[in-house]
């Protein structure tokens, strides 16, 4: 499964949140209500989104009674690999090396504390 994998638009990538967020599978209106604060779709609009998941084997559909239920069929952390994997192929030319080194070199973000975090794990992942 983990080869068919797509990168997903931001809309798609916000339903799968709210799904992925939940160990529960989610009706279509449970779904909605957890973006109603940050997003005002129309339940057609979410309707069309899921169908498009689905398609994509993202989700999988149950039918129950007459609510449609929604369940991952890609875990988050698949998703995580592949959308890092793709980002570093992408603009540091498949190299580690240099995310890691923009990240050092450009962040302000970065505290001390934050590189010998960083540096500890190399260390550990080198054994």
């Amino acid at each position: 499964m983990k080869d068919l994998l797509k990168s997903l638009p931001d809309s798609e990538l916000r339903v799968m949140m709210v799904i992925w967020n939940n160990s529960e599978k989610m009706s279509t209106g449970e779904i909605l209500s957890e973006l109603k604060d940050e997003i005002n779709w129309k339940l057609s609009t979410l309707q069309i989104i899921l169908t498009r998941l689905t398609e994509k084997g993202f989700l999988k559909n149950e039918k129950i009674g007459r609510y449609n239920y929604y369940s991952s069929l890609i875990k988050y952390s698949e998703y995580k690999e592949f959308e890092t994997k793709n980002f570093v192929k992408k603009l540091y030319n498949n190299s580690s090396k240099k995310l890691i080194a923009s990240l050092i070199e450009g962040d302000e973000m970065l505290t001390v504390d934050d590189i010998e975090e960083i540096r500890s794990m190399l260390n550990k992942g080198g054994k």
